[in-house]
């Protein structure tokens, strides 16, 4: 009978639990690293989505303002993806033309101001993220 536990293959209780336990963390470990892999990919692709959508509000803006030949303050707000903007404009400087010669006065005129440069105000919301852009703008009279 001794001979024949001697010769019995097989594993021990202990070499089991140890084997589960070393199974669990393993797994642990993987779920963990999957968990913020995607946390990670979520986030990454928000960014993507805010900063692209950055992009397209500024050429709006500068489209409003050119196009329509801004010579008062304006605002505005809208939505481009998902991304929720508001922004307003405050007058920085007017000015006119380099002066000119007048051939027939024979003296140097000055020219009408006609180029307006504005300092604009960006507010974009995406959720809970909110950030807060400042930069200028050209628009000129007809």
């Amino acid at each position: 009978m001794r001979k024949s536990l001697k010769n019995a293959k097989g594993f021990t209780l202990v070499e089991v639990m140890l084997a589960g336990v070393i199974l669990i963390m393993t797994v642990s470990a993987m779920t963990l690293v999957y968990r913020t892999a995607a946390l990670s990919s979520g986030k990454a692709s928000d960014n993507v989505n805010f900063s692209s959508s950055v992009g397209l509000i500024f050429n709006t803006i500068q489209r409003q303002i050119r196009g329509g030949y801004a010579t008062e303050p304006m605002t505005g707000e809208g939505s481009i993806a998902g991304v929720e903007y508001r922004w307003s404009s405050t007058l920085d400087k007017k000015k006119g033309a380099a002066d000119r010669f007048d051939i027939d006065e024979g003296k140097w005129m000055k020219q009408p101001d006609r180029f307006y440069l504005w300092d604009i105000e960006l507010v974009v919301e995406s959720g809970a993220r909110q950030r807060v852009y400042h930069f200028k703008e050209l628009s000129w009279a007809k």
